[in-house]
C-alpha cells in the first residue's frame, strides 16, 4: 500500500470513528474493526506502558514513535477530534429532523457490521452460539437501563471518560450510549458542540488513562480467545439494534438544567403501524428502508476497501 493511499485510509477512518461516536447506540472500534485497523489500533496503544520513559532515555524519541505507531495513532485520533467537534452539532440536528432515516441508516450500518464480525470467527463451533447469546442477552439489558440524572462535576467527568472509552474501542458497545446511562451525554455533546473544551479536560484525561488500561486486557483477550470474543461482540451488537430501531415511542423525558427543549430518556421500540397512530407522524417506511439498505451498503463497500488496503503502513 502507498503510504499516501494509506494515510488517506486511517485518516477516513478517523473521521468515521469521530462520528459514530456521537451517536449513542455507534461504536468506533466497530468502524477501526470493518476498516481493518482494529488490531493494528490494540497493538499500538497496548505499548503505552511505563518503560516507554526508560526506552526513550536509551534509544531515543524517533524509536518510541516507531514502537507506538506514533503517526498511525496521530492521524486516526487526530482526525476523530476533528471530526467530534466538526460534526456533533450537524449530526444532533440530523437526529432531530430527521430521525427515521437517519437511526434507519445507522440501524442498517449496525446489521451489516454485525454479519461482518460473524464472517471474521475462523473456527466456528457449537459452543459458540451460547456466547453469542450471552453477548446478545448483555446488549438488550444494556438497552433497557434507566439514564441517571447526575451533575457533571469533574470527578464525574473523569469516571465517565473512562468507562465510554472502554465501548469506544470495544465494538458492539456505544460509549455515548454509556455516557448517556450515566447522565452526562447532552451535557458533554453540548459542551463539544460549542467548543468549551476545559470543560471536557477532565473527560480527556479520564479517557486516556481508561484506554491504556483496557487496551492491555483486550489486547491479550484477543490473542488467547479471538474467535470466542467475537461471537460475544457480535451478540453485543446484535443488542443495540433494539436501540437503533427507527421507530420508538418514547415513555419519558428528561428536562436538564438549562436546557429549553426535552430530551427523550425512556422510549421502547415499536411497528411502523403503531407509530403513526402513538405520534400522528407518518413512518416513512419506504424512506427507512432505503436509508438502511444504504447503511448496510456503506459497511460492505468501506469493509472491501477496508480489505485491499489492510496490508501496510503510512
Amino acid at each position: 500500500m502507498s503510504g499516501s493511499t494509506g494515510f488517506l485510509k486511517i485518516l477516513v477512518t478517523g473521521l468515521i470513528m469521530g462520528m459514530a461516536e456521537v451517536v449513542p447506540g455507534i461504536s468506533g472500534g466497530t468502524v477501526a474493526f470493518i476498516s481493518g485497523y482494529y488490531e493494528r489500533l490494540l497493538t499500538a496503544l497496548s505499548r503505552i506502558r511505563f518503560d516507554l520513559v526508560r526506552r526513550l532515555l536509551q534509544q531515543g524519541p524517533l524509536n518510541v514513535w516507531q514502537h507506538l505507531d506514533g503517526t498511525f495513532l496521530m492521524v486516526l485520533f487526530g482526525s476523530m477530534v476533528v471530526s467530534v467537534v466538526a460534526f456533533a452539532g450537524l449530526i444532533k440536528t440530523a437526529l432531530a429532523e430527521q430521525p427515521i432515516m437517519m437511526w434507519s441508516f445507522f440501524f442498517g450500518l449496525v446489521l451489516a457490521s454485525s454479519f461482518l464480525m460473524l464472517r471474521q470467527v475462523e473456527r466456528k463451533q457449537a459452543a459458540q452460539l451460547i456466547v453469542l447469546a450471552v453477548g446478545l442477552a448483555v446488549g438488550l439489558v444494556l438497552q433497557r437501563l434507566v439514564p441517571v440524572t447526575v451533575v457533571p462535576t469533574p470527578a464525574m467527568l473523569f469516571l465517565g471518560g473512562a468507562i465510554a472509552v472502554c465501548a469506544w474501542i470495544l465494538p458492539g458497545i456505544s460509549g455515548s450510549f454509556l455516557l448517556l446511562l450515566l447522565g452526562l451525554y447532552g451535557g458533554v455533546i453540548d459542551a463539544v458542540a460549542n467548543l468549551r473544551l476545559l470543560e471536557l479536560a477532565p473527560l480527556g484525561l479520564g479517557a486516556v488513562l481508561g484506554l491504556i488500561a483496557f487496551a492491555n486486557l483486550l489486547k491479550l483477550l484477543f490473542h488467547r480467545a479471538k474467535d470466542w470474543i467475537l461471537m460475544f461482540l457480535t451478540g453485543l451488537m446484535l443488542g443495540t439494534l433494539v436501540r437503533l430501531w427507527p421507530w420508538q415511542q418514547v415513555l419519558q423525558y428528561q428536562l436538564q438544567a438549562g436546557a429549553t427543549e426535552k430530551r427523550p430518556l425512556i422510549s421502547e421500540p415499536v411497528w411502523p403501524t403503531a407509530y403513526e397512530s402513538l405520534t400522528g407522524q407518518p413512518a416513512e417506511v419506504v424512506l427507512a428502508l432505503s436509508a438502511l439498505c444504504v447503511g448496510g451498503a456503506a459497511v460492505v463497500l468501506f469493509e472491501r476497501f477496508g480489505v485491499r488496503t489492510q496490508v501496510g503502513a503510512v
